[in-house]
């Protein structure tokens, strides 16, 4: 395969780090890219970088500002600008080898027609021995990963599956076809499962999901969404998403109330135990911690009207649908806010 790649980099308020991004990428062994940078800056120290850069830079480069701090709308803003039939997502603080896109080619010359998107490993470089953060994880249908697994594990391509492959969106790639047929990013997760549901929609289209053997050095840098790795601050995103990704796609395929509890153990152990451990860890305020607090349960009051609302769930309850879902819905909906 020697087609163009679209490189497309979604950035907010990291101009060092994607500063150094770019310097590595422009060394990439494979040279038919174009680049793309989806800017969501709150100042304009971005686009003054990229106006410096774009005059020696070895690649045709496209830069576009959005207002939204979303990644999934950056990243479907990136899909639109791009001009290829093969588009990579690289984040701003990530570091690719040389043969970083050879060899993600390559897993789709292997596969053929039906592989709908490539990913690789990720590795976190701020840490002693740098360990993996990713290598062939599977998620189910609640929203549980397995971030790690073995080099020799198995895929998981089943349409109707319970588990199902899917990828880390610093070194993730994918068919613009198959983005096109699946409607790209679902721009309701502004951050955290966006790329988890893409390949769950990919394999459910009857497509695959694969991995290459790449490896990217990940440089985790403070951000809008944590302080540090420990020290998060986007539980109302966590809890949100949580909820509407169990809510999407996990329904018809387990009873109820058992979603509903094994939801709940996700949600406690997601967000609000770690939120405790923060108290203890950072020496957080009580304020804040109660703040963090009541932004994860609107979180979840919002995910679950989202997810419910996927289903017409109110409806049918008023409908008086019996025992299905619907009528199990109604109690708990009332206590939503409106």
């Amino acid at each position: 395969m020697n087609d163009k790649v679209s490189v497309i980099v979604c950035t907010s308020d990291r101009c060092h780090s994607l500063k150094n991004t770019l310097e590595v990428l422009e060394k990439n062994n494979y040279k038919n890219i174009e680049v793309v940078i989806v800017d969501a800056s709150s100042t304009e120290d971005t686009m003054k970088l990229i106006q410096e850069i774009s005059i020696n830079f070895l690649y045709p480069l496209k830069y576009e500002i959005v207002s939204q701090k979303n990644v999934a709308v950056s990243r479907n803003v990136g899909i639109k600008l791009s001009s290829s039939p093969i588009i990579v997502f690289l984040d701003d603080d990530v570091i690719p080898p040389p043969e970083w896109i050879d060899e993600l080619l390559a897993t789709y010359n292997f596969y053929g027609e039906k592989c709908g998107g490539v990913g690789g490993t990720v590795r976190d470089m701020t840490k002693p021995g740098y360990p993996l953060q990713y290598r062939k994880g599977i998620t189910n249908l609640m929203s549980n990963t397995i971030a790690i697994r073995p080099e020799n594990a198995s895929v998981y391509n089943q349409a109707e599956g319970f588990w199902f492959s899917g990828f880390m969106g610093a070194n993730s790639s994918y068919r613009r076809e198959v983005l096109e047929l699946v409607g790209g990013h679902d721009e309701f997760y502004e951050y955290f499962l966006e790329e988890t549901d893409l390949c769950l929609q990919i394999i459910k289209a009857g497509y695959e999901i694969h991995f290459s053997n790449t490896i990217v050095d990940h440089y985790p840098a403070a951000s809008h969404n944590r302080k540090d790795q420990k020290h998060l601050t986007c539980w109302y995103s966590l809890a949100k998403n949580t909820t509407y990704f169990a809510l999407k796609h996990a329904y018809k395929k387990i009873p109820f109330p058992i979603l509903l509890i094994w939801l709940m153990g996700i949600l406690i152990y997601r967000c609000f135990l770690r939120i405790l451990r923060l108290r203890l860890t950072h020496k957080l305020s009580l304020s804040i911690v109660w703040k963090y607090i009541n932004e994860a349960m609107r979180g979840v009051a919002v995910g679950w009207r989202a997810g419910t609302g996927l289903y017409k769930l109110n409806k049918c309850a008023s409908d008086s649908c019996g025992d299905d879902i619907g009528s199990i819905l109604l109690p708990f909906n009332r206590y939503l806010p409106r």
